[in-house]
């Protein structure tokens, strides 16, 4: 029986996820992966990695090209702030490595383009074949891979559990996604080109919510020549666009990719409201499913404030039934502990028979000491109801949970059987490749170039 590739894993940027997350889970995981090296600006991760290293201290460093350059890692896991992402993938790439970098991959065409032919030259580099390819198709392709981290879309009640039940739902009435969270502190600047991270103890990348001035008052270059490369134009590069793109580079991406794989893909985009730190759109979708068309609308609304606590869910509504998935990775404890993720299935029940306390009961009689209704009172709450009864339909809850340990496990072997080979297991599939990036980024620019037409027509924030 052959032996399961060991994945050496270098990581470029240190967050508070990292402690808590990352190294318990790869070190959890050592039949497939074994932690070598660690990018980090904290002056404290040092002791922390220490502390969760339970095979090894893991080398550490401020230079990202020694992780790139490690010459055992073949994995490296980019955490950097998503204007980064580009930059380091590349590099990781050229240089033969795998690469997992969080939702999403890139916000530009040109992006996605300029890492399939990283992957070429990664390929190159490790003597594989090089087959060229006319499109930004990279699934394909041979040599190193790239993986995107969505951890909620691997969590079990998710994959196993809510993707179910909306197959079995019948026609969609309506659907909603919400992710409304706080508190966020305004992100710290990189301090050197090449080797800037944002506060290695802050959430990476997260948007400027609670100071809206913070992201105009010193643009950099590097954000400048981004979202010039996703409109086409610098003189589109305004401050509710760069606002929503920082968005879509955190928290956003993240829905909208589970929005598409719970979903698919809108037929259009109606409105768009962009009010610095929420922001919200309309999709229209059809659905078809069952051979009769049926048109719906969801609604995703989104934004960051300074309220301690995470209102994120998505959910779907159906004639008897209503399904939502929700999720907080903010209660995750030190170790990853702490319910993540949650499926919750309410449903009518339709009682035709005898009456239960959980039915509405109309009775003809009086009120007993305790309150109550009795047809044939006694006083004392005892008589017995002979009067009329009306039933109306119960609601069934039923509520199914995966913890945050449950929910990365689950993505870091899908990982591993994507990008070693060994994918045996169809519990194991790797839905988040660079192919599926590319979807993701289509539904952003579905947006955008609402986006445009908006702002085109009529006078809105938008400008």
């Amino acid at each position: 029986m052959p032996t399961t590739p060991v994945l050496h894993v270098g990581i470029l940027g240190a967050t508070t996820a990292t402690d808590s997350i990352y190294i318990p889970i790869l070190n959890s995981l050592p039949n497939h992966y074994t932690f070598i090296i660690i990018h980090t600006t904290s002056n404290n991760l040092e002791r922390d990695t220490q502390k969760h290293a339970d095979v090894h201290t893991p080398q550490i460093t401020t230079n990202p090209d020694e992780v790139i350059n490690h010459p055992d890692v073949t994995l490296i896991i980019n955490l950097l702030p998503f204007d980064h992402h580009e930059q380091y993938t590349l590099a990781a790439l050229e240089s033969g490595k795998h690469v997992m970098v969080e939702v999403p991959l890139s916000l530009s065409i040109h992006g996605l383009r300029r890492v399939r032919d990283a992957r070429k030259k990664g390929a190159a580099r490790s003597s594989q074949p090089d087959n060229a390819i006319a499109n930004t198709n990279v699934s394909n392709t041979p040599g190193p891979k790239v993986f995107v981290g969505c951890a909620r879309r691997y969590a079990p009640c998710f994959t196993d559990i809510f993707k179910k039940e909306i197959s079995t739902l019948g026609r969609v009435y309506y659907a909603r996604c919400r992710n409304i969270t706080g508190p966020y502190t305004a992100p710290v600047a990189p301090n050197t080109p090449g080797k800037g991270y944002i506060n290695g103890n802050s959430n990476s990348g997260l948007p400027s919510s609670l100071t809206p001035s913070a992201s105009s008052t010193a643009r950099p270059a590097r954000i400048h020549a981004l979202l010039a490369d996703i409109f086409g134009s610098g003189e589109d590069c305004t401050r509710d666009r760069e606002a929503f793109c920082r968005f879509l580079g955190t928290l956003g991406g993240h829905d909208l990719s589970l929005i598409r794989e719970s979903l698919g893909f809108p037929d259009a985009v109606s409105n768009i409201s962009i009010i610095e730190p929420f922001y919200s759109a309309m999709f229209h979708y059809t659905d078809d499913s069952r051979g009769v068309t049926y048109p719906f609308t969801l609604i995703w609304e989104a934004g960051v404030d300074g309220v301690p606590r995470c209102d994120a869910h998505l959910t779907v509504y159906g004639e008897k039934k209503t399904i939502s998935v929700e999720y907080d990775f903010s209660c995750v404890g030190v170790r990853g502990e702490g319910v993540a993720v949650k499926v919750v299935v309410e449903e009518a029940v339709d009682d035709s028979g005898d009456v239960d306390v959980n039915v509405d009961v109309e009775v003809n009689g009086k009120a007993g000491e305790n309150g109550h209704v009795n047809s044939d009172g006694d006083g004392q709450g005892n008589g017995v109801a002979n009067g009329h009864a009306r039933t109306r339909p119960r609601m069934k809850r039923t509520e199914f949970v995966s913890t945050a340990r449950e929910t990365y496990e689950q993505e870091f072997l899908a990982m591993h059987a994507y990008l070693a080979g060994d994918a045996g297991d169809s519990n194991l599939e790797a839905k988040t490749t660079a192919e599926d990036a590319l979807d993701d980024l289509k539904l952003m620019h579905m947006i955008f170039d609402h986006y445009d037409r908006q702002c085109g027509t009529i006078r809105t924030p938008l400008g």
